[in-house]
């Protein structure tokens, strides 16, 4: 008789403990076959390689190069006309100011040092492989630019535009405003990658988290990553003359990972939370407000199946508040190196 009440109860001490890290996976979570595969290569790929990826996100860094250039181009050779830019012709003073102060050649100079780095830095990566045509691309855009930009300056500096009175320099800034209004088709294909490349590191990230039994890490960043793929989504077709369909139906599914994901974070034992070396205020405060933010999602979701999506009430407030971005998510040890990685990018 001892032995099988030892027995049961042994039996319900298993089930009690494994239910409390029963967790459930999302449609967030699940992985498709392409990322199954790159997946496999992650879990085999040394550090060395994996410190790349978190540096690729310096990529997006990269049109701050022009960013002072293009600032005051618009400052010194264009003016507003209702809603459109058009040429203007500037004063002497600007003009001599423009070609002194902002000069291409370093422009140029520290953008070619960049490029020959990533480009090194996909040719080592096996699974950086898909960012070679978006970023060749991206390239090319920006080496247009430069040579329009090297045009540019060649004109006033040779003191050209006083022999033909801006006829040249009105073709060059037509020229140059056609090259930067392509970028959004190599920042979009470029963007596709990134978020690509963000959610399988998300979803490695998880499985480790689950994996090594770190619950309470694994909630937090789950309900992370699921509203971040709501706002991209959001981001994605904010813009859409029509009400999209399958927009409507991908926040659907977002909405129910998102209940699961703090229904199954409010269950977690305040031990469980403490061995985690987790603060157990803050975790309750995240999830307290996270799953204030459902309502708001809803909300914001009806908003949007009923009325026009260009509208300015349809609005979706998701909580995202950066003073929990210092949680902990990891446990602090060498074994755990990868997912530091992971986690920062």
């Amino acid at each position: 008789m001892k032995k099988i009440f030892l027995l049961i109860f042994t039996a319900i001490f298993i089930f009690c403990c494994n239910n409390s890290s029963d967790l459930k996976e999302t449609q967030s979570d699940k992985m498709t076959e392409e990322e199954k595969v790159k997946f496999e290569k992650f879990q085999n790929m040394p550090l060395n390689e994996l410190r790349t990826l978190s540096s690729l996100k310096d990529v997006r860094q990269f049109e701050d190069l022009f960013f002072e250039y293009e600032l005051r181009y618009d400052m010194y050779f264009r003016i507003k006309k209702g809603k459109k830019e058009e040429f203007f012709i500037p004063s002497e003073i600007n003009i001599r100011e423009f070609v002194a102060k902002y000069p291409v050649n370093p422009i140029e100079k520290e953008y070619l040092k960049t490029k020959k780095y990533f480009k090194n830095m996909i040719q080592n990566n096996s699974v950086l492989k898909d960012f070679e045509k978006p970023l060749n691309e991206y390239f090319e855009y920006a080496e247009k630019k430069i040579s329009k930009m090297k045009e540019i300056e060649n004109y006033y500096k040779s003191n050209e535009y006083k022999k033909d009175n801006f006829q040249k320099g009105r073709i060059l800034d037509k020229e140059y405003e056609e090259i930067l209004m392509s970028y959004s088709y190599y920042d979009s294909s470029l963007e596709s990658e990134f978020q690509n490349l963000e959610s399988l590191t998300a979803k490695y990230l998880l499985n480790n988290l689950k994996n090594s039994e770190q619950t309470a890490a694994y909630n937090i960043f789950r309900i992370k990553f699921i509203i971040s793929l709501i706002n991209k989504k959001l981001y994605d077709d904010e813009f859409a003359d029509e009400k999209n369909d399958n927009l409507i139906n991908q926040l659907e599914i977002l909405g129910k990972d998102f209940k699961l994901a703090v229904s199954q974070a409010e269950k977690i034992k305040d031990s469980e939370i403490e061995n985690e070396k987790m603060d157990i205020d803050k975790y309750k405060s995240y999830v307290k407000e996270a799953k204030k933010s459902i309502k708001n999602f809803y909300k914001g979701l009806k908003s949007l199946k009923n009325s026009n999506p260009n509208s300015d009430d349809d609005e979706f407030i998701i909580f995202e508040d950066e003073k929990y971005n210092n949680l902990q998510f990891y446990k602090d040890n060498e074994e755990n190196e990868k997912m530091k990685i992971f986690y920062q990018l």
